[in-house]
């Protein structure tokens, strides 16, 4: 089965906006599909009406358009574009900065950011850091894949969670030796695994790699209570990754409901639409 590509994408927008108009009384006159002015109109309101949603969930809507850009841009095929949770590495002088200071060059899209002067800027995790560092498309182009790892704890494909959980076995290990016990054999032995892993993927020293870890690992033993020499610091929430679904599952996970069950005619709000103050002269509107 071939993938949906950008006519399909177009229609499920429209659809979107069939669904949308349908909630409104005395709207039949408006042709979306044929009129651009109608089109215009509906999107408008469709995403004014997105807007206060997003604000009483409480949830960033410029976040989620800067998001959705850079989704689109990727669909278009956009070189520059890049996924949230794929790998990168800088390139050219931002990349020779990093190797003369010793820092990583690979790292995980984590967000992304469009300025007011539609100027787009991703924002990577890169290995130790504790703040995700703004980079522009220009200084950036995909990095090889992280490789499977295989751990006690989990099969470990990406940098993110290899880094994690490295940091919070280096943890129990230390704190066993502060107790004066044996680590166990399993944290030793992934501890090898995710640290040879990393070394590789990173293309950096074994000693850089530590170094880059060595405050995180102070900052999880300061917050570990004494004498829990065996337990694992709190591990974060897994997170299902969104990179690889496509805009109909993203867009599915954002609904309340079923999209069937909130555009039923019995749920059908009578409500009419009244015009919206712009730019256009006010046309037939909410």
């Amino acid at each position: 089965m071939t993938e949906a590509g950008a006519e399909e994408f177009a229609e499920y927008g429209a659809a979107a906006l069939d669904a949308f108009q349908a909630l409104f009384e005395q709207t039949e006159h408006l042709d979306h599909r044929t009129n651009a002015r109608d089109a215009r109109e509906l999107i408008s309101d469709l995403l004014i009406d997105l807007m206060h949603y997003a604000e009483r969930r409480g949830i960033e809507y410029n976040d989620i358009a800067a998001q959705a850009q850079a989704y689109y841009d990727i669909e278009r095929g956009n070189p520059d574009a890049f996924a949230i949770g794929s790998t990168v590495q800088l390139e050219g002088p931002a990349a020779h900065e990093a190797v003369l200071l010793g820092q990583p060059t690979r790292g995980t899209v984590t967000g992304v950011y469009v300025t007011p002067q539609n100027q787009t800027e991703y924002y990577v995790h890169f290995l130790g850091q504790t703040t995700n560092q703004p980079v522009l498309p220009a200084d950036l182009e995909p990095a090889p894949p992280f490789p499977t790892t295989t751990t006690n704890q989990s099969i470990v494909r990406d940098a993110l969670k290899a880094e994690q959980l490295l940091v919070d076995t280096a943890t129990r290990i230390a704190l066993a030796d502060v107790h004066n016990q044996p680590p166990s054999r399993d944290d030793l032995h992934d501890h090898r695994a995710l640290l040879d892993a990393l070394t590789t993927w990173n293309n950096m020293p074994e000693r850089n790699v530590t170094d880059l870890l060595l405050s995180k690992v102070a900052d999880h033993l300061t917050t570990t209570e004494p004498g829990n020499a065996t337990t694992a610091p709190p591990a974060a929430a897994a997170r299902k990754p969104t990179a690889h679904l496509s805009p109909a599952q993203l867009a599915a996970q954002a609904f309340p409901v079923a999209l069937a069950d909130g555009i039923t005619t019995g749920q059908k709000p009578a409500m009419t639409r009244k015009p919206r103050p712009g730019p256009t002269p006010p046309a037939p509107g909410r």
